[in-house]
């Protein structure tokens, strides 16, 4: 009897010691993807205040992800990697890129990205070293990610409140505003933090919000709900001051999705207390003058009425509907390798495809899958989509059965505000973070250990 208490005992142990050594690697891991987005913080804020150039931002990548990769490979020889079709999307679509590169216009270009863009082949690989890391963290490691994306999230939150008011110690970005035949041109203050832009602050916090979101469909501790519905209130404002409608578009799908969840398990009383609390936000800030998204919710739905009249204008959609004309006019003569990775100011020949009115020229489609389809080909898009799906798919499979929604939320949310805004090195890497940690709930849906400790 006593030597088999021992032998239980000397079991136990060896399992406490390995745990112990496993729980190490994981905060190894979890730290150093904290650092990395530690490095994209500090190379927004850098770039965007002109200390450093944006190439030299982009350029930081290179060290990190030759230390990505030294992991991933670590991580395969230790034979941590299990099957999933996922990998083999994000293979196919790294091939599909290089191949863009070598065949593009201007080769030099896509392998580091156009000026002030800088998404190029280097940006892309990195991304998915990013996502195939996250791919790996599990249980409570994966919140305290989440939990550091949030506190980047807060700093650029700040930050774009203090422009959007006025701060006098912050520098103000101004910005023109007014439809291309308007004799009267408004001049107002960008909200933007450190990312250079507001649409890329929109699709920020649109990443935080929902993840705070899903966390508070999720939560069972009153402390920790007060917590996540004041972070979504919180996040929700700095969505607004954006003033991005793409972001809207993306965060009426992530409601939406929710409410089949709340259906689901009858939660009516948290959704309430959600949309409540969302829709409070949205009247304090209009109140405040701080946003122009009902305007702009307005003036597109009269767009849309006169697009299915057949009245399409190509300043519809803040001119994207006459970017999108132009660049489906070159697309069969660049479909199948695209006209390389952030060469899309090239594809148009001696010139680079400029506003009606030639005061501007435009370096991105402002549709994150069109963009790909021209610079990467159709190949390229096909693998993209079909990693989607696949993840989403999983994700919303996973998120219902494990109660784990704030997993997918963010995925939801990013991919709908894609088919208008642009991908970029400040915002896409949290995006491909997202879909790593969904993916580490899907490879480990039979670990029940992991799901008590979510």
């Amino acid at each position: 009897m006593n030597t088999q208490l021992v032998k239980q005992n000397k079991k136990t142990k060896k399992f406490s010691i390995k745990s112990f050594i496993n729980n190490k690697k994981m905060e190894k891991l979890t730290f150093w993807i904290m650092f990395n987005i530690f490095y994209i913080l500090v190379g927004s804020y850098l770039s965007t205040k002109y200390i450093i150039s944006h190439l030299m931002f982009a350029e930081g990548f290179i060290p990190l992800l030759i230390v990505n990769i030294i992991i991933g490979i670590v991580i395969c020889k230790k034979g941590y990697l299990k099957k999933n079709i996922v990998y083999v999307f994000m293979l196919l679509a790294i091939v599909f890129a290089v191949i863009s590169t070598i065949f593009a216009i201007k080769p030099e270009i896509a392998l580091f990205g156009e000026q002030f863009r800088n998404e190029g082949l280097i940006s892309i690989i990195y991304y998915f070293s990013l996502m195939f890391l996250c791919s790996f963290v599990k249980g409570r490691y994966k919140k305290t990610i989440i939990f550091f994306i949030f506190i980047v999230g807060i700093i650029n939150c700040i930050y774009a409140i203090f422009e959007a008011f006025g701060e006098p110690n912050v520098i103000k970005v101004t910005h023109p505003s007014g439809a291309p035949e308007s004799t009267v041109i408004l001049v107002y203050t960008w909200a933007r933090g450190f990312l250079i832009n507001p649409n890329f602050l929109g699709t920020y916090m649109l990443l935080c919000l929902s993840y705070t979101i899903g966390l508070f469909l999720d939560e069972k501790n009153k402390k920790s709900s007060i917590v996540y519905i004041a972070l979504s209130m919180f996040f929700m404002y700095g969505l607004l001051i954006s003033n991005t409608l793409s972001v809207l578009v993306g965060l009426f799908f992530v409601v939406l999705f929710s409410l089949a969840y709340i259906i689901k398990y009858k939660k009516y009383k948290r959704f309430a207390i959600l949309i409540v609390a969302l829709l409070s936000i949205f009247i304090v800030v209009h109140m405040q003058g701080k946003t122009s998204l009902f305007k702009d919710l307005t003036r597109t739905g009269n767009e849309t009425v006169e697009i299915t009249k057949g009245n399409a204008k190509d300043e519809y959609g803040t001119r994207r509907l006459y970017i999108w004309r132009n660049t489906l006019k070159i697309l069969p003569q660049n479909l199948l390798h695209g006209v390389g990775i952030d060469n899309f100011c090239y594809a148009f020949g001696d010139e680079p495809l400029y506003s009606p009115g030639r005061n501007m020229f435009y370096d991105k489609t402002h549709n994150e899958y069109l963009q790909i389809l021209i610079t990467e080909g159709i190949f390229c898009l096909i693998v993209y989509l079909f990693m989607y799906a696949v993840i989403s798919f999983r994700g919303i499979k996973q998120g219902f059965k494990n109660k784990q929604i704030y997993l997918i939320l963010p995925i939801i949310g990013y991919l709908a505000q894609a088919f208008f805004n642009i991908s970029v090195i400040e915002v896409a890497p949290m995006f491909f973070m997202a879909m790593g940690l969904c993916m580490s709930s899907q490879i480990n849906e039979n670990n029940k250990l992991e799901n008590k400790k979510d």
